[in-house]
């Protein structure tokens, strides 16, 4: 599989899956192009034993561009492990607690921001000349 990725609007991004039928002959596998975050990679012709599909995924969400793949793969969705929902879990719980962390942070901030406002006010009133005197 190779992505391209590009900031040129024109040009359709492309994910190109390359399929093997069988085997190589020799036993080891085609050199492929690494995926490039600048259109680097370019898309190589399919070898003797190789079949591409191609998917268009401009202004595709995520969830379609994988409809699209297992259909044209024919791909099989695996089921999660036990460990693994057990992970999933673990992980949501986690993202919960740190959005709560997030706002009981940003509170602490903003009731820092108001003292220090409320402290600046203060002083622009004249407060600490009245306490440089005494």
């Amino acid at each position: 599989m190779i992505v391209n990725r590009h900031d040129q609007n024109q040009s359709s991004p492309l994910l190109t899956i390359y399929l093997r039928t069988k085997s190589a002959t020799d036993g080891s596998p085609s050199a492929q192009p690494a995926s490039s975050r600048t259109n680097l990679s370019k898309v190589q012709p399919p070898g003797p034993n190789e079949k591409t599909v191609t998917i268009d995924m401009k202004n595709k969400h995520s969830s379609d561009i994988l409809e699209h793949f297992i259909a044209e793969t024919r791909a099989k969705p695996v089921q999660a492990s036990k460990e693994e929902i057990a992970e999933m879990q673990y992980l949501g719980g986690m993202k919960k607690q740190a959005e709560i962390d997030r706002e009981r942070v940003r509170q602490l901030r903003a009731e820092k921001k108001k003292e220090e406002e409320m402290l600046k006010r203060a002083r622009a009133a004249g407060g600490m000349a009245e306490q440089d005197e005494a």
